[in-house]
């Protein structure tokens, strides 16, 4: 399992949802929305117009599911370590 977020740099839930996988050891790969990602690539990549950031993606097994926002990933997160 790898979380994808799309942030920018000066985003407080940004910062929230990279310290919340590295406070619980989860792989993750963060992109800076307008430098390594355009807006239009992301909001095709999400599939509706994005209005907030991060938007986070879970990879598990090959496959890519949409998670939303850092309340979202929160939730997500702790459903995984449910499961475990």
């Amino acid at each position: 399992m790898q979380v994808i977020i799309y942030g920018k740099d000066d985003c407080t839930e940004c910062r929230k949802s990279r310290l919340l996988c590295q406070m619980q050891s989860v792989p993750f790969h963060y992109l800076t929305v307008g430098r390594e990602i355009s807006v239009a690539d992301l909001q095709a990549r999400v599939g509706r117009p994005v209005r907030s950031l991060p938007q986070t993606f879970i990879e598990r097994d090959g496959a890519l599911t949409h998670v939303g926002g850092y309340d979202a990933l929160r939730l997500a997160l702790q459903g995984t370590a449910a499961a475990c």
